[in-house]
């Protein structure tokens, strides 16, 4: 006669620890990833006027900067930066207008005071052509949107930057083991809210959407008349816009503190090419793409390793 009321209660007190566990699991779970270090790596990108001067008010998209350490000196790096091949070379995606030979990136300055009037942004030259070549480099497949260019000056005294280490970039298993569902994040630049004295790159989030075996056809611009042309990218679900073209995407596993409950860690996955207007559909090109770009410019003495590195095993005591 006592079992059952105390059968009872053992079940409720259990369906009642379930769900107080999944409410915690709810509560608890955030975006495992630096959100710091990834703004800091993110720079918007402008036009050049007639003059080759900054156009203020014509911003074109997104970039981002990889470190890539040196194998003899780790402590070292190059400094590269990362974009939409479209962004650079519009004549490719069949965009209106000629391909620029200088663009702009507007960069945080370090020395800013916060809640003052002054500005807390530069501008700074990246040349496209030197000496009659093109300085930046794209991949062997025609219908890849990703660019890299090299960076020549070091910007970390005088602006408030953190490239991307290498170990961002998945290994190709950790690729390969990405699927429709997975939960995505970007980081790129609103034309119409930049930020008035500092660089806020807006952060959008996501699911992959698909991962389709043949290109997609897109458009430079979103119109009928005008001239479509081929990709190869994965789909993206998320609000994504054309200013934020050239922007990383990366997988985000929930967790915190460095542990992800689905044992994945954060990994960088793209770079944005294009976005379908009215469809919150994004496309993205897969970074093994930017990786082979990467091992094409024959960076001397660079450690392009993918994932991370192995801890160094302590010395062997005598």
């Amino acid at each position: 006669m006592v079992r059952k009321p105390i059968r009872r209660a053992l079940q409720v007190s259990t369906v009642t620890l379930i769900v107080a566990m999944s409410l915690c699991f709810q509560t608890s779970a955030t975006i495992n990833i630096d959100t710091n270090v990834v703004q800091k790596s993110v720079v918007f990108l402008y036009a050049a006027d007639a003059q080759g001067e900054v156009d203020k008010n014509k911003p074109v998209g997104t970039g981002f900067l990889i470190a890539i350490p040196l194998k003899s000196d780790p402590k070292h790096a190059w400094v590269v930066l990362v974009t939409a091949r479209h962004v650079v070379d519009p004549s490719w995606a069949k965009c209106p207008g000629s391909n620029p030979t200088i663009m702009y990136m507007r960069l945080n300055r370090k020395a800013y005071t916060p809640n003052s009037s002054d500005i807390g942004f530069d501008f700074v030259p990246v040349q496209l052509v030197e000496q009659g070549k093109q300085a930046w480099f794209h991949h062997a497949e025609d219908d890849v949107d990703a660019a890299v260019l090299r960076l020549s000056k070091d910007l970390g005294q005088d602006f408030d930057l953190v490239p991307l280490s290498i170990e961002v970039f998945p290994t190709d298993a950790e690729l390969a083991a990405q699927s429709i569902g997975d939960p995505v994040m970007s980081a790129g630049l609103m034309p119409a809210l930049p930020g008035i004295r500092r660089n806020y790159p807006v952060f959008k989030f996501g699911h992959i959407s698909n991962i389709p075996a043949e290109d997609i056809e897109t458009r430079c611009v979103p119109q009928p008349q005008q001239p479509t042309f081929f990709v190869k990218v994965w789909l993206i679900a998320a609000n994504l816009i054309p200013g934020n073209s050239g922007s990383p995407i990366f997988h985000v596993p929930l967790g915190g503190s460095g542990v992800s409950f689905g044992g994945t860690r954060p990994m960088l996955l793209g770079v944005q090419s294009t976005a379908f207007a009215g469809a919150d559909i994004a496309g993205m090109t897969p970074i093994n793409f930017v990786y082979d770009i990467l091992q094409k410019m024959d960076l001397p003495d660079a450690d392009l390793h993918q994932g991370p590195q192995p801890p160094t095993p302590a010395p062997t005591p005598k």
